[in-house]
């Protein structure tokens, strides 16, 4: 395993940021932070070892990407050209797929997703092992991956989405659109907040919080995977 810091590439746009919750599921690895929508992307990745890429309320399906999504894309290609380690969830999945397969690889979704939804396990895939074939998790979004997204392995879905989680082929590259990492106390902020802006969803909060459960758990055993499987010493 490398003692090189993993490098949290953090997408939120509040003051704390993600990488709170991505830094506790690494097992005590060191870490390094950057707020990508605020700070210079970095330009010697060797000094890494797995790189993180968070969520956050942006939305790349947008007319135009917001300016500081631009480097961020060309770093995620420049990533899959050198077959880095890449872990990207919510947001981050979403970027995965803009970057490689254009912008048409997001697109809004037909229905949207906010409360602890069943993710089922469509085909076998090592970030995922130890997990059973249909599990509960976290899910806060209005847009998502293309299933015509091409050079991809699609190995997770949920009833209302089809791409819950795929990895590149040939790259260690995997992305997920649930949220394994995310403290309680956030999700139940983004159910009060958001569930009205989900038509399909209802208006009563409660209903939706009556089914939560902390999900990080599931976060434990696929960060686990992801370092085990290629946070090796290039």
């Amino acid at each position: 395993m490398t003692d090189r810091p993993h490098l949290i590439l953090d997408c939120y746009y509040d003051e704390t940021g993600s990488a709170p919750n991505f830094r506790a599921l690494l097992g005590g690895a060191p870490s390094t932070t950057v707020r990508v929508v605020y700070e210079p992307l970095p330009t010697d990745l060797d000094q890494f070892g797995a790189i993180f890429l968070t969520g956050s309320k942006a939305n790349l399906p947008a007319p135009e990407p917001e300016p500081w999504m631009h480097p961020l894309l060309e770093l995620i290609r420049r990533i899959h050209a050198e077959e880095r380690p890449l872990l990207g969830i919510c947001f981050g999945h979403q970027a995965i797929a803009a970057a490689l397969g254009g912008l048409e690889a997001v697109r809004r979704a037909p229905r949207s997703e906010l409360g602890w939804e069943t993710i089922r396990v469509e085909r076998a895939n090592p970030l995922l092992e130890g997990l059973p074939e249909e599990f509960t998790c976290f899910v806060s979004h209005f847009d998502e991956v293309s299933p015509d997204l091409q050079g991809v392995e699609v190995f997770a879905s949920s009833e209302r989405c089809p791409v819950q989680a795929f990895q590149v082929h040939d790259r260690p590259i995997w992305s997920m659109q649930f949220h394994p990492e995310m403290d309680p106390d956030e999700s139940e902020t983004l159910v009060r907040s958001n569930l009205a802006r989900h038509e399909t969803l209802g208006d009563d909060p409660e209903a939706v919080l009556a089914t939560r459960r902390d999900s990080r758990d599931l976060g434990e055993v696929i960060f686990a995977n992801f370092l085990a499987l290629h946070a090796e010493p290039r």
